[in-house]
Parts: C-alpha cells; sequence; structure tokens
C-alpha cells in the first residue's frame, strides 16, 4: 500500500551542519518545515542552511536536494544551486525544470540547461511490459498480486470490492470475499499448505469504508474453495492501524506489516497469535518484506526511510547504506528473485517504476541497482508484485491515484486496471 503519507514537496531554518549523513525522518521532516516558513517568507538564506542540514539527515530524500537548489538559486547562490540539482538529477524523478519559477535565474546557464535536459528525459517511459489482464473502470484498486506455481491461477486483491479474484485463462472469478468491512491488501500464496494469506485492513476507499483504520487481521484461506481457514487479529492496543503486507520465511512463520504504527508482527508455525517483533513504531511507514534463508533478518521497504534490516531476534535496526543519487523511498512492493537479487515498486517516485537491485551478503549495503521499467500506460500507478519465472507481475495500473486518502469516491477519473507482466533482462 502506499498512501497515507506526504509526497515529495516543498520543504526546511539554518541549523549547524552535520558531518555525515544521519538517518532521521523526523528531524528531517522537521528542518523540512522550518524551512518552508522561511522559504515562505523569502528568507532564502535561512531556507537555504536548512535545506541543506535537511538532505544530511534523509540523503536518499530526492526532494530535499531540489529544496535546498530552489532556496540557493532565490538566494543567488548559483553555485549552490546547480550542485544540488546534479544531484537531484541523479534519482530520476522527472520534472520540467525549465519552466519552474525558482530557477528562472539559472535560465541560459549550460550546465543548468544539461541538468534540466536530464531531468527532462528521466520522464520517458520505458518498458519491456505486456498487459496481461485488464479490468474494468469499475472501483476496484489491485493491490496484491499471487501466483499458484501448481494451477497458474493468478490472484490479484481490490481494496475498492474487499474481495479477491482469481485470472485464469484470461477470465476472472470471484475468489473470496474478506469479512467485517476489511479489505486485502499484500497476498501471499503458502503452496505447502494449499492456502493463500492476505493481510487485511479497514480503509476508507472499500465499499463500505468508513476511515476508521482501526481493524486488521491476517487471514489465511483454502486455496481451493476460497473458505476463510483462520483469522489472527492485530492487538488493539492501537487506536489506527493498516495491516499492508505479508512474506514467509523458510520455517513457515509468517510476518505482516502494519504501515500506520510502523510495526512489524509475526505468526510462528503453530501459534493461535500474532505476536510482535522487536518494538513498536520501530519503522515509519513498513512495506514490503523478505526473510532471509536463515530466517534472522528481515529486509524492510520503509516507504519513508528506505530499506531497512531488522535483526529478528536482537531486534537491533539498521539502515542499509544506499550510495549517492540512489533513493530506496517509496518502495511499496519487495521480493526476493532465484539469484538472490531483488526486484521493487516505486510508486513514490513519478514517474512509477519497477527496480532491480543488488545487496552485499549480509544485506547491509545496496552494491547494484538499475530501473527495469518505467511510467507509460502499463506502469502508471503501480502497487504490489510476484516473481513469475524469469519475469514479475506486477499490478500496473492500480486506481489508487483516482482516490483520495479519506474517502470511498474517486475524486478523479477511474481508469481499466490492470496487471503488467514486466521482463528481466536476460543474462
Amino acid at each position: 500500500m502506499k498512501r497515507f503519507l506526504p509526497a515529495i514537496a516543498l520543504c526546511c531554518l539554518a541549523h549547524a551542519a552535520l558531518a555525515d549523513p544521519v538517518y532521521d525522518v523526523s528531524q528531517f521532516n522537521a528542518y523540512e518545515n522550518d524551512g518552508t516558513t522561511a522559504f515562505q517568507a523569502g528568507k532564502y538564506a535561512e531556507a537555504e542552511a536548512a535545506f541543506a542540514t535537511a538532505t544530511l539527515y534523509n540523503p536518499q530524500q530526492a526532494g530535499g536536494f531540489y529544496n535546498l537548489a530552489a532556496a540557493a538559486a532565490r538566494n543567488g547562490d548559483r553555485e549552490k544551486a546547480l550542485a544540488a540539482l546534479e544531484r537531484f538529477a541523479q534519482f530520476g524523478f522527472g520534472v520540467n525544470l525549465f519552466t519552474a519559477a525558482d530557477f528562472a535565474s539559472l535560465r541560459g546557464n549550460a550546465e543548468f540547461t544539461r541538468i534540466a535536459q536530464t531531468v527532462a528525459g528521466a520522464a520517458a517511459p520505458f518498458c519491456a511490459c505486456k498487459t496481461i489482464y485488464q479490468g474494468s473502470a469499475d472501483a476496484f484498486i489491485a493491490e496484491g498480486v499471487a501466483q499458484d506455481s501448481h494451477t497458474g491461477r493468478l490472484f490479484v486483491s481490490s481494496i475498492a470490492q474487499r474481495k479477491i479474484i482469481a485470472i485464469w485463462g484470461g477470465v476472472a472469478h470471484d475468489f473470496t470475499q474478506v469479512p467485517d468491512g476489511m479489505s486485502p491488501l499484500g497476498i501471499r500464496i503458502n503452496a505447502a499448505h494449499d492456502t493463500l494469506w492476505a493481510a487485511a485492513s479497514t480503509l476508507a476507499q472499500s465499499d463500505h469504508g468508513n476511515g476508521d483504520m482501526g481493524n486488521a487481521a491476517l487471514l489465511a484461506f483454502d486455496i481451493t474453495s476460497g473458505a476463510l481457514r483462520a483469522r489472527y487479529n492485530a492487538p488493539i492496543y492501537a487506536a489506527k492501524r493498516s495491516f499492508n503486507d505479508l512474506t514467509f520465511a523458510p520455517d513457515g512463520t509468517a510476518y505482516v506489516s502494519d504501515a500506520i504504527e510502523g510495526s512489524i508482527f509475526r505468526l510462528k508455525p503453530g501459534a493461535d497469535a500474532l505476536e510482535l517483533v522487536g518494538d513498536r513504531a520501530r519503522f515509519s511507514s513498513p512495506q514490503g518484506m523478505v526473510v532471509s534463508d536463515d530466517g534472522k533478518t528481515l529486509l524492510v521497504a520503509d516507504y519513508t526511510a528506505g530499506l531497512q534490516r531488522l535483526d529478528i531476534e536482537s531486534g537491533v535496526l539498521d539502515q542499509v547504506a544506499v550510495p549517492p543519487g540512489i533513493t530506496t523511498l517509496g518502495m511499496d512492493g519487495l521480493v526476493q528473485l532465484r539469484d538472490g537479487s531483488f526486484a521493487a515498486t516505486q510508486n513514490r517516485i513519478r514517474p512509477n517504476r519497477v527496480v532491480h537491485f543488488r545487496l552485499s551478503k549480509n544485506w547491509g549495503q545496496l552494491e547494484a541497482f538499475g530501473v527495469l521499467a518505467r511510467g507509460g500506460a502499463e506502469l502508471s500507478d503501480v502497487t504490489l508484485l510476484t516473481p513469475d519465472g524469469n519475469d514479475l507481475l506486477v499490478s500496473g495500473a492500480s486506481q489508487w491515484a483516482s482516490f483520495d486518502d479519506d474517502s470511498g469516491t474517486p475524486a478523479r477519473p477511474l481508469q481499466r486496471w490492470h496487471i503488467t507482466r514486466v521482463a528481466m533482462p536476460l543474462k
């Protein structure tokens, strides 16, 4: 799931500069807020200093470099503005710098023209893609995707209609309805037990949504009949929560992420209740997850903090080290591929994209990163994904973009949702 978080925006008060990056989302946001106040008051020197500090608290946040460039340009600091824009360009956001009023003072500068052309090119769609199923333009919101390796059936979860459908031979059938006004989000298949699992929550966008976002559960359905086999409710101590994605460890332990409270829960084999992993609210907004082969490490895509590595038993949480100019922010779906590499959807990036990356042996450092596909009709509004042989199946046009965070009524015209096959490059 991808909502409940602000998009990259104009951000940030002058503070002492930090020597090294220190990942702290709350501090980054605080400097953004201070800088916005200074910028809007015309105090561009203060805003510039604040934005510079903010980028040190979260160097993966492209918006921080954009804001630094804007304040520096307004402040007459051309060198700083161009350096910040150069950093911003590395992230791959497609925007039109030529028409941005903040950079009027840089127009005609050869270096600015080169950077602006690079950034404009980042909006160009590319995708070795094929739409394998297209739904209607009725409210659906396609979120999770899972494929049964035994039968080839493709399952898709619907937020708006609170159900999971099964697609076979190009024809969709209702598989199961989710109980108690909840909507299914991430879905996974445990082939060993012939079970389809779903992370479910009450959401404003469902056909019975009331916006309370307090009801959440991990659900297990019979893969053949769709009957509900088991339900594991979220602990009741949080007023608001949203179970949004799940994964399995090699021993069968299920992990489910709570995007609202920022917690991770697990269900051990044979257990009758979910238990908290580590401390509450360890993450900003955890999305997709992968468990290491030895079951000791959990890789978590945190929507606003980037890739995180959690030692499951000790509870120690580390930031995955990322080279400058690369962002792992805005990742929603996350899967591990057969060769040990990873694929993820990034729907906080404009245009949306699917990325492929490799980590070091201990998952502590990003070693390789590339964009597999981005934008266009095939990937206009991505959510989750699942491997399919050497390819990926992605919810490429989910309908989320038509809805606001707090309403089940579309705020913008609905497009037909569809599932996209993204081809992995040949090795």
